[in-house]
C-alpha cells in the first residue's frame, strides 16, 4: 500500500476547516436581529472592500458592493443580458440614430434632473471628465479597454455627448457598463486621483450613501431620497465583512445577515442550505474563473515550459470534484465553457505528474539532495496566496502543494486577509503565485486585453506580467472584428496560446451558493455582472 498521502474530500475539507463548524456564541444565541428592522437589509461578504473609486482596481464582486450602491454607469446590463438605459436617457444603436453607420460616432443623451448625492447636477462635464480619467496615463485606471480607441468626446450640452472612435470597438457597449461615472466638480481639481480622499468617502449619483465605515467590521449606508429611479425603499444597507465562510453561513442560518453573497455558501453545505426554513438559496452562474496566477518575472515562472509542467501535474478534476462536490464546471481557459467564444477544441491535459516531471528535467529543473528541484542556484520553491477563511480556496491549496510535492516542487501556503492579499501584494505583483477568481474586464465580452495584453502591465490588469507579440495582435484584432464567426476564430486563438504558456492555469467557472431571508424580495441574480447589489433599488421586505 503507498504511503502517499490520500487527499480524499473528507480530508480537504476537514484539513481546510481545521477547527471544524463551530460558531461563536454571538452566532448561535443572539436573536435574529437582521430581521427585525424592515428599514434595514444586512449583506454580508467574506471579503472586505478595498477602495470605492470606481475608475481604480477594484476587487471584483467586493468592491463592486460599493459601486453598484453609490454610483451608476451610462447603462446596466440585466438579468436576461440586455443592455438597459441608466444615467443615459436611452441605449445608443444603429437603427436609433445614436451609432453612425461605420460604429465610429456615438451619441450618447443623458437623463436630465440626475443629482450628485451632494446636490450638484450631473452633466455631460462628468461622462468627459470620466474618459478623461480613464485615459490619463498617471491614474491606476483598472482598464482602458475601449477607451483607449476614443478619438475625441464632445460636448454638444449639458445632457448630450458624442464620442468618436479610431475604429469601431465592437465591446463597446460593455466598456461602459463596466465603468461609472465620477463627479467632475469634486476630481477635476485633485492633484492625484490615485490618493485622494474621494476614494474613502465617495459621491455618487447612486441607490445609496456612505455613512461610515468601520475597518473590518462594516459598512453602513443610508437611501439617497432623490435618487433619479426612485428612492429606494430599504432606508439603510449594512455591508458586513465575516472573513470566515462558515461563520457567515452559521450567522445566515441564524438571522443575523439576510443576505449572503460573494463566495456564498460552503460547497458542503448546499444541501443542507436548501432546506433551511425561511430562507431562499440561490445557485448563481458568476462571470468568474478561478485560476492559478504566476508572476511570469518570477525566475521560477519565466519559462513557458515550466508554468505548463506546473499546471499538468495539478489534479483540477479532483479538485472540483472532491472539494466543490462536482458543483463547477472545468474551464480551460478564462472564459465558461458555456460562453459563446469558448474554444472547445481546447484538450484536457490534467493531471500527468510524469509528464510534468519530465518538462521540468527539460527545463534544466533538476532534485537537489532535499529532493526540491533546483536551477541555476534557485529553489523550485514559492507561496501561494488567497482570501484568508474560504475553506474550498484552502482545499484546493492543499490538494496542489501535494501535488507538487510529488513532483519535487515546494509550495507554501501564504494566505491573507481580502482588503490585503488584493492590495498592492496584487496590484503591483509582489507575489509568487495566487489562486484567484477573475471576471472578464469587459462584461461578458472575450476581450481579454486587460488581463493579458502586454500594454496593460502597469495600465491595466495584468498582474502576471505576461507578454506576448502574438496575443497582443490578436487581441487587438478581435477587439475590431464585427463579425462573430471572425472573432469567435480569432479569440479561439488566443485561448490556445494561454493554455501552451500559462500566465494563469484555469481550474473553473465559479458557480456560488448564495442565500437570502425569504422575505427579502426583488433579488435578481446576475449571471452577467459581478456586483451582487446591481439592483438594490429594487429590494424590499415583503
Amino acid at each position: 500500500m503507498s504511503t502517499k498521502l490520500a487527499l480524499t474530500r473528507r480530508s480537504l475539507l476537514k484539513g481546510a476547516a481545521a477547527t471544524g463548524f463551530l460558531l461563536p456564541a454571538t452566532g448561535l444565541y443572539r436573536p435574529a436581529i437582521a430581521q427585525s428592522n424592515p428599514d434595514r437589509v444586512i449583506f454580508a461578504t467574506t471579503q472586505e472592500p478595498v477602495q470605492f473609486n470606481p475608475l481604480l482596481y477594484a476587487n471584483g464582486g467586493t468592491d463592486t458592493i460599493p459601486e453598484a450602491l453609490v454610483f451608476d454607469a451610462l447603462w446596466d446590463v440585466d438579468e436576461k443580458g440586455d443592455f438597459i438605459p441608466n444615467l443615459a436617457a436611452r441605449i445608443p444603436t444603429r437603427e436609433n440614430g445614436d451609432i453612425s453607420e461605420d460604429g465610429r460616432t456615438w451619441r450618447v443623451n443623458l437623463k436630465p434632473g440626475v443629482t450628485w448625492s451632494d446636490g450638484q447636477p450631473f452633466t455631460a462635464k462628468d461622462v468627459e471628465f470620466t474618459y478623461q480619467t480613464i485615459v490619463n496615463p498617471s491614474v491606476a485606471a483598472r482598464s482602458r479597454s475601449g477607451f483607449d480607441l476614443i478619438d475625441g468626446i464632445k460636448i454638444v450640452d449639458d445632457h448630450t455627448v458624442e464620442i468618436t472612435l479610431k475604429r469601431a470597438y465592437v465591446p463597446f457597449y460593455w466598456a461602459w457598463q463596466s465603468m461609472h461615472i465620477v463627479p467632475h466638480h469634486l476630481l477635476s481639481g485633485e492633484s492625484d486621483i490615485n490618493t485622494s480622499g474621494f476614494n474613502a468617502q465617495p459621491i455618487g449619483t447612486g441607490a445609496y450613501i456612505l455613512q461610515s465605515r468601520t475597518a473590518g467590521s462594516h459598512m453602513i449606508y443610508e437611501a439617497n431620497p432623490n435618487y433619479h429611479r426612485g428612492a429606494p425603499k430599504i432606508k439603510q444597507f449594512i455591508h458586513k465583512f465575516v472573513p470566515d465562510q462558515l461563520v457567515a453561513y452559521g450567522q445566515m442560518r441564524t438571522g443575523e445577515i439576510d443576505y449572503f453573497g460573494l463566495v456564498g455558501i460552503p460547497y458542503d453545505r448546499w444541501e443542507e442550505a436548501r432546506g433551511l426554513p425561511g430562507r431562499t438559496f440561490q445557485l448563481n452562474p458568476q462571470p468568474y474563473v478561478q485560476f492559478i496566477y504566476f508572476n511570469t518575472e518570477k525566475p521560477q515562472f519565466t519559462d513557458p515550459k515550466v508554468r505548463k509542467a506546473l499546471y499538468i501535474a495539478c489534479e483540477m478534476e479532483k479538485s472540483i470534484q472532491d472539494i466543490n462536490f462536482g458543483s463547477t464546471p472545468r474551464t480551460l481557459s478564462y472564459l465558461h465553457p458555456s460562453h459563446w467564444a469558448y474554444n472547445g477544441a481546447l484538450k484536457e491535459e490534467t493531471a500527468n505528474p510524469q509528464l510534468a516531471e519530465k518538462m521540468l528535467d527539460e527545463a534544466g529543473w533538476r532534485r537537489g539532495a532535499d529532493g526540491i528541484r533546483e536551477k541555476d542556484g534557485v529553489k523550485m520553491k514559492f507561496t501561494m496566496s488567497t482570501t484568508a477563511g474560504v475553506p474550498s480556496r484552502q482545499a484546493s491549496q492543499q490538494l496542489f502543494q501535494q501535488n507538487w510535492k510529488d513532483i519535487g516542487v515546494d509550495m507554501e501556503i501564504r494566505n491573507m486577509p481580502g482588503s490585503v492579499v488584493w492590495g498592492d501584494y496584487t496590484t503591483k505583483s509582489q507575489f509568487d503565485t495566487l489562486l484567484v477568481a477573475w471576471e472578464p474586464p469587459v462584461g461578458m465580452d472575450p476581450d481579454y486585453s486587460a488581463r493579458c495584453h502586454s500594454n496593460a502591465i502597469g495600465n491595466g490588469a495584468n498582474y502576471t506580467l505576461y507578454k506576448n507579440p502574438e496575443v497582443d495582435r490578436l487581441l487587438d484584432l478581435g477587439a475590431t472584428q464585427e463579425n462573430v464567426e471572425e472573432r469567435k476564430q480569432t479569440y479561439a486563438k488566443v485561448q490556445d496560446i494561454l493554455l501552451e504558456e500559462v500566465p494563469f492555469a484555469p481550474q473553473f467557472g465559479v458557480v456560488q451558493g448564495n442565500m437570502t431571508v425569504s422575505a427579502l424580495q426583488g433579488i435578481k441574480p446576475n449571471q452577467y455582472v459581478t456586483d451582487a447589489a446591481w439592483n438594490v433599488h429594487e429590494w424590499s421586505w415583503a
